[in-house]
């Protein structure tokens, strides 16, 4: 009886939530094609694979194969890189970026809107970005600007995904295709 009545010392009560273990776990399934862009962004801050790969088409939910047309810098200097570049290079990409940081390492994805066009199953958006990728090779630089076209399909379980990207150079800086060549391997 006597423990019954001591007062409130929380034993029997909720405790708060633990933090999640794997961190910028969260992915917001893609059922507006903006969802899409907001999820890449993410991914590239908080420097996610899994996340990553999600924003693009897998063809076995859908009927399209992924592209990327690099920009013309990127052609010619990663020509037989980007003959025939495919989902999986993509994500052996990003995760060779990935795993060129430091705990401290900030990454960051500024898009701007150019234009954007949403029809019922099919929305082209296009952007001006600046990536910002604070990586251990110093003879590389960390940020690149350009331009950049995203065409995005809705598959067969009407969540949307980036069939196609075509990349552009708009200024001095690197784009976002050097990157790709860069950590493809």
């Amino acid at each position: 009886m006597f423990l019954l009545s001591l007062p409130g010392c929380g034993l029997f009560e909720p405790r708060s939530p633990e933090k999640p273990t794997v961190p910028g776990g969260g992915f917001t399934p893609a059922t507006e094609p903006l969802i899409v862009i907001t999820n890449l962004q993410d991914a590239v801050e908080q420097k996610n694979v899994p996340n990553y790969v999600q924003c693009f088409s897998d063809p076995v939910t859908g009927p399209r194969l992924f592209t990327f047309i690099p920009s013309s810098e990127g052609a010619a200097q990663y020509a037989t890189v980007f003959r025939d570049w495919t989902i999986v290079e993509e994500q052996a990409y990003f995760q060779n970026l990935t795993v060129r940081v430091t705990p401290t390492s900030a990454s960051r994805l500024t898009l701007t809107a150019r234009s954007l066009f949403f029809g019922s199953d099919s929305a082209t958006l296009e952007y001006d970005y600046v990536l910002i990728f604070e990586h251990t090779d110093p003879t590389f630089p960390q940020i690149a600007r350009g331009n950049l076209q995203f065409a995005l399909g809705r598959n067969s379980n009407n969540i949307w995904s980036i069939y196609r990207w075509t990349d552009y150079k708009t200024t001095n800086d690197i784009t976002w295709s050097l990157f790709k060549g860069k950590f493809s391997n």
